[in-house]
């Protein structure tokens, strides 16, 4: 081999190896931003996990009210309660329906 022939062998292996450290570089930065969309989702989660819970203890506060209201006074009271509430849910659904459509 010649002298010519090693340093052109050389200079391919030089930008060889320059184009692997670009796209080394292009990965670790991949990796960083995967990283970086981990952690925010992460936290996203913990929050929404949070909430949920919060949630959870209200239904479950919710659920013994019921429950002692249902357990006190006995079934009329009760079903007069509930069909009070959906009277009252309707008449709310019919005014908001009617108010908020597009003439």
């Amino acid at each position: 081999m010649t002298s010519r022939n090693l340093q052109a062998m050389e200079q391919q292996n030089d930008e060889m190896t320059d184009k692997l450290a670009g796209k080394v570089e292009l990965l670790r930065k991949i990796s960083i931003n995967i990283g970086k969309e981990i952690e925010d989702q992460n936290t996203e989660l913990d929050g929404l996990n949070d909430k949920s819970g919060n949630i959870l203890e209200s239904l479950g506060g919710t659920m013994k009210g019921l429950m002692g209201l249902a357990t006190s006074g006995g079934t009329r009271p009760l079903l007069v309660k509930s069909v009070a509430m959906f009277g009252i849910f309707i008449v709310i659904y019919f005014f908001s329906s009617r108010y908020s459509a597009d003439p």
